[in-house]
């Protein structure tokens, strides 16, 4: 069988809300903590007040726990409380190491070898406590004394040394010791002064006061601990000098009992259970004890007052609950309303085991002793043995009652109604003697029976007040212990203060002067009935007079508020047009003041222009001699501003029934017609906007179609030769330029694009102008000698100087126009001219113009071609490529940079196109640091490659471009199947799709770079390879740790130049963004024979590995549409769209954009599954496409 356990486990409610303390601590002592986690505080019985509070009997309140709790929360470690049944029980604990901490430790635990305290938590100074009437002398003022004690205040021999010559009396508690000394059984108490005053506050022992401080120091209120747990010590000491002097002097005033209540509070915060019961009880009944002064009475005014009466008051401050109290004989008629359901609360009674099966009690609220009255002149009564065998009277169902069975079998109990009713028995002589609270037999005993007196107290513990309810209603109670929770405990201390100090007399002065009351009435009445006999007329007539006048105000003042009410403004004018009233719209729209505008006359009103003010007179005139309501439209002009209004006006009648006057008024609709305006601009805006997009749509399809007519038809054509054993370069090479004409489109709708959305920025930097001009030149140099053109470049010295400006569109624009120039040149020259002229200081003019000497334009045509897409069409141009773009371009780039483009014409004559900027110049560097460019070389190193797709035949051509390059390679399908294949150092570059299942490439590269984190291995390139040539992929490719991204379709020239590139990034990772802007910049496109180095087994290979995949992938696409599985299905035409890039299917592509639109947009069903047909469809032609050319390819 366990042992059984010595102590209680409690909470500890610590009331101190402040910011957590700063408290400097080693390193060692935090880990000391980290491990400890836990401290455990040892509390002793009986209570400390107001030091260890254990009221409600599960948590431990009053200053240690604030203090305590400031500790816990600094030090951010866990309280254990433990009460023990005394303090020889708690300090032997301690010694053997259960608790950490024992409060409130003075002398007395010091005195012990094996215990050392802390520094104190709060002070303590001794002083002496007795009756009002005691006078004490200087000298010796202790000797031949009854002094009470506390036990284990002071350490035997500091004792015996302060109190020599005294008869010490101990008691285990303060309040027991002020007890002994209010009823006369020690004379003196000696200990703290501040747990006596909080007492002698709250314990209603009014006849004590403070007589004078002790003539020695006490020891501060301290924690103790075993000697042993010196770290410990430390720590709670530095802790305790860490709070802040604010911080403790908060805890001391929140803990005393002096200053003024504060009733008002803030609202609780109740559950959405609480809330609704508070809606279904929106007035709970309280029962009270009307006998039970001071705690609850009605005073003479019949008002509820008393102790419970101003803490339902806090409570009600605090929930917004409003109470209904009701007055009950006794506690047995209060319990049976609560029992019946006919009340909800009762205001004050102690906990018994028996109540609490059937009731729910809150925290105690008052605590009060329980005390034996006895008649003034017997003195029978020195202990509470000497009850035994006599009578003494409790009212029924007190808890005191089963405490006397208990204690003291042989008292003979009489138990009766109330808390009054045992008072005159005692008087009379019908019992011995009667139990009661301390607070209710003083102010009995005060009042009504001079005759009685407070024998002594019971050793019982003292009463603690709690509201009940029942069982049934716990949302009640918990909004009750809310409440009380919310009120401080000072709050509580002055209720019970000024209750216990003055208490207002229950009885009425109806009682001693009810006979003149009587005789007054009879008088008054007398004489009020002569009065009225000669009066009454008169006052009737005054009524029916002041009902009238009432009458009158009030439909007067219904009809101001009636026609004030109406946000426009009306007027109400005679037939003369004079104004007779108005409402306030009226006033601020005209700003006249009230007084003036009566009686004025609308062609006299100066607000309103002459020729206005005559339209709306004939406006009214029309309304009186229609004998109806007059309305129009017009614009008027009101103090010089114009407004446009629908005005009216409607004649009104005399009490003869003829045509008094007008009511008119005016709604103003300037802001409507301005509205209506805009809408329909917009309108047309929107109109204007559709019809450029159509018009755009169509330019974009024959632009695209042009070049691709090209690519498919020289394409077909290479092959038909292939098949017959002939290869012909020059079909491939016309497929070639015009893939790379559409490339060019895209980018300079690209470009169009992020102009116009705003994305487009620009990047000034330090650039030469002539190196500028000169890169331009060279790049053009070889096409102007192919066509035996003259390019010619004349750069002033002026403007051959540094300056600040983003060098990539300064030549973007600068190519632009030298590539029209040589393309629309068929003999001549092509010339370059820049020319600077320095101003405002450091600021250049520059002007570069671009002269050729080719068919020129008209000034018509001149006109349009700024705007996109527009092209000269003379001489056969259409077949010159382009566009239609680049001078757009120019335009706007030049527009950013803050300058112009301007083009001179003539048909015939050649064409000159001028850029003018103005640039801020800089000072020139020094020669030696001036860093040439250099470029790339291609790299002979052969590289470790793995390439991730999920679609075969990218794979099957990514691998053989690789292999054709002179590199290792190996493949994986997905991405969880490379992140197996993949061993740090493996591989020196890892190349994978964007989009794959299981696995898709940005999460491939996170987990890659991971591994190589957690392994602190050397990171390896990894390119992403997407279909989405957006320039947002290069930083999404970024973001997931990839160093690069590559679109497809990649050919020859472009993979060995961004392979190059790899050995730079693996030997210096700083160089990552430069390179990266290089691989961006160099994106095309070319053929397919180009991207396989014209390998014609390669070919084969691809094309049999294509249609391959393909037949997969349109076995795919109709479970998923019919399984609406959207999201798979996007994904499988985002694979499909890739792998249709391969042999520019641009019908396949188109469609299969769609659908990955539709299905990411998540467009209806209907719509995507025509879609996924039209795909379908599409894909199936494409098969019997390219078995046909594999049948030939084989012949």
């Amino acid at each position: 069988m366990a042992e059984q356990r010595e102590w209680t486990p409690i909470n500890l409610l610590a009331r101190s809300s402040d910011e957590p303390v700063k408290v400097q601590l080693s390193d060692t002592d935090w880990q000391w903590l980290r491990d400890k986690r836990t401290l455990r505080l040892g509390v002793t019985a009986p209570d400390y007040a107001p030091f260890d509070i254990t009221g409600s009997g599960t948590d431990l309140e009053g200053i240690t726990a604030d203090v305590v709790g400031v500790i816990a929360d600094a030090l951010n470690v866990r309280i254990e409380v433990r009460r023990y049944p005394d303090r020889d029980a708690a300090v032997a604990a301690l010694s053997r190491g259960d608790i950490d901490l024992l409060s409130r430790a003075t002398g007395y635990e010091a005195a012990r070898p094996d215990v050392v305290l802390s520094v104190p938590y709060f002070s303590n100074q001794p002083v002496i406590i007795g009756p009002e009437s005691t006078r004490l002398e200087s000298n010796g003022q202790l000797v031949g004394k009854r002094i009470a004690v506390v036990s284990d205040y002071y350490p035997a021999d500091d004792r015996d040394k302060y109190l020599a010559g005294a008869t010490v009396q101990s008691y285990q508690s303060v309040r027991r010791a002020l007890e002994a000394v209010a009823f006369g059984q020690a004379d003196l108490f000696v200990g703290d002064a501040f747990s006596a005053q909080y007492l002698i506050s709250q314990g209603y022992l009014a006849n004590l006061k403070l007589l004078n401080f002790a003539s020695f120091n006490g020891q501060g209120f301290s924690f103790a601990l075993n000697a042993s747990d010196r770290t410990l010590l430390g720590i709670i000491d530095r802790t305790l000098d860490a709070i802040p002097r604010q911080a403790e002097t908060a805890i001391q005033r929140r803990w005393s009992s002096g200053g003024i209540s504060a009733i008002a509070g803030q609202q609780l915060i109740l559950t959405p259970q609480e809330q609704r019961w508070v809606e279904r009880h929106p007035r709970p009944t309280v029962v009270i004890d009307q006998a039970l002064a001071p705690v609850s009475f009605f005073d003479a005014q019949g008002q509820f007052r008393g102790i419970a009466a101003d803490l339902l008051e806090l409570i009600q401050s605090r929930t917004g609950v409003e109470f209904d109290v009701r007055p009950q004989p006794s506690v047995t008629a209060m319990l049976e309303q609560l029992r019946t359901g006919k009340a909800d609360v009762i205001a004050a009674l102690t906990p018994t085991i028996r109540r609490e099966e059937w009731l729910g009690f809150t925290r105690p609220y008052m605590t009060a002793s329980f005390v034996v009255v006895v008649p003034g002149g017997s003195d029978w009564l020195h202990s509470l043995d000497d009850l035994d065998g006599h009578r003494v009277a409790v009212p029924r169902g007190s808890v005191i009652a089963d405490f006397m069975r208990a204690r003291y079998p042989q008292v003979k109990l009489l138990e009766v109604e109330n808390n009054v009713d045992d008072l005159p028995m005692i008087s009379e002589g019908k019992v011995d003697a009667g139990i009661h609270l301390l607070s209710s037999a003083n102010y009995l005993i005060s009042r009504y029976y001079p005759d009685l007196k407070i024998a002594l107290a019971l050793d019982s513990e003292p009463g603690q007040f709690s509201l009940a309810v029942s069982q049934a209603d716990p949302e009640l109670l918990s909004i009750l212990n809310k409440a009380l929770l919310a009120i401080s405990p000072e709050d509580l201390s002055n209720i019970t203060t000024r209750w216990s100090a003055s208490v207002e007399r229950p009885d009425s002065i109806w009682q001693g002067y009810r006979q003149q009351f009587i005789q007054l009435a009879w008088a008054a009445a007398l004489a009020l009935f002569i009065v009225l006999l000669w009066n009454c007329w008169l006052w009737r007539k005054v009524r029916r007079r002041r009902d009238s006048e009432k009458e009158l105000s009030y439909r007067l003042e219904f009809k101001r508020a009636l026609i004030d009410g109406i946000p426009q403004p009306v007027a109400v004018r005679d037939h003369e047009g004079r104004l007779i009233t108005c409402n306030i719209g009226f006033l601020k729209e005209t700003g006249m003041p009230r007084e003036s505008a009566e009686g004025s006359r609308i062609v006299d009103c100066p607000w309103l222009q002459s020729s206005d003010a005559e339209a709306l007179q004939e406006i009214h005139q029309q309304a009186m001699g229609q004998d109806g309501k007059v309305a129009s439209d017009l614009i008027l002009q009101i103090h010089n501003e114009v407004r446009e209004i629908h005005y009216w006006a409607t004649p009104y009648r005399g009490p003869a029934g003829e045509i008094s006057g007008v009511v008119t008024g005016w709604i103003d609709v300037t802001e409507r017609e301005r509205l209506h305006h805009q809408l329909e601009a917009a309108k047309e805006q929107a109109e204007e906007a559709n019809r450029a997009k159509s018009t755009f749509l169509a330019t974009m399809s024959h632009e695209i179609r042009t070049p691709m007519n090209a690519v498919i038809g020289m394409l077909e054509l290479a092959l038909t030769r292939a098949d017959q054993g002939h290869w012909d370069r020059e079909p491939v090479e016309v497929a070639y330029d015009s893939a790379h004409s559409l490339l060019t489109l895209i980018g300079d709708i690209l470009d169009v694009a992020k102009i116009e959305s705003g994305r487009l920025t620009l990047m000034p930097e330090r650039a030469h102008l002539r190196e500028l001009v000169e890169s331009v030149a060279r790049v053009f140099d070889g096409l102007a000698r192919q066509k035996a053109l003259e390019l010619r470049m004349e750069i002033e010295a002026e403007a051959a100087c540094d300056v600040l400006i983003d060098p990539l569109r300064f030549k973007q624009i600068l190519s632009n126009l030298v590539s029209n120039a040589i393309k629309f040149t068929d003999f001549g020259y092509v010339k370059i001219r820049v020319h600077g002229e320095r101003v405002a200081g450091e600021r250049l003019a520059l002007e570069v113009s671009v002269q050729d000497s080719g068919i020129g334009i008209s000034a018509e045509e001149k006109r349009q071609l700024f705007e996109p897409f527009s092209q000269v069409a003379r001489g056969g141009s259409a077949s010159r490529g382009g566009t239609g773009l680049g001078l757009t371009i120019c335009r706007k780039l030049a527009e950013m940079m803050g300058g112009t483009v301007r083009m001179e014409s003539r048909p015939g004559e050649g064409t000159t196109v001028t850029v003018r900027l103005l640039l801020q110049t800089l000072e020139s560097l020094p020669e030696c640091a001036v860093i040439q460019a250099v470029m790339v070389p291609a790299t002979s190193q052969s590289l470790k490659v793995l390439v991730v797709d999920d679609h075969a035949a990218n794979r099957m051509l990514l691998t053989q471009q690789l292999e054709h390059l002179g590199h290792r390679v190996e493949v994986a399908s997905d991405g969880s199947q490379a992140l197996q294949q993949w061993h740090p150092g493996d591989f020196d570059l890892v190349i994978t799709d964007c989009n794959m299942p299981v696995l898709n490439g940005y999460d491939l590269a996170r987990r890659i770079r991971e591994l190589e984190s957690e392994m602190e291995a050397e990171p390896c390139a990894i390119f992403g390879f997407t279909a989405n040539a957006q320039p947002d992929e290069i930083e999404n490719c970024r973001r997931a740790g990839m160093d690069d991204c590559l679109f497809k379709p990649i050919g020859l020239d472009n993979l060995r130049a961004r392979l190059a590139a790899v050995a730079k990034i693996s030997i210096a990772r700083q160089d990552q963004e430069t390179v990266e802007e290089e691989l961006v910049a160099g994106l095309d496109l070319s053929s397919l024979r180009e991207m396989t180095g014209g390998n014609p087994g390669l070919i084969r290979r691809l094309l049999e590995e294509l249609h391959s995949s393909n037949r997969v992938d349109i076995d795919q696409v109709r479970p998923l549409w019919e399984a609406g599985d959207w999201k798979q299905l996007g994904d499988l035409a985002h694979r499909m769209r890739g792998a249709a890039r391969l042999i520019n299917a641009d019908r396949l592509q188109e469609l299969c954009s769609k659908l990955e639109d539709g299905c990411r947009d998540a467009l209806d069903s209907e719509e995507l599954r025509n879609r996924a047909l039209a795909v379908e469809q599409e894909m199936a032609s494409l098969q019997d496409d390219l078995l046909q050319q594999l049948r030939k390819l084989a012949a």
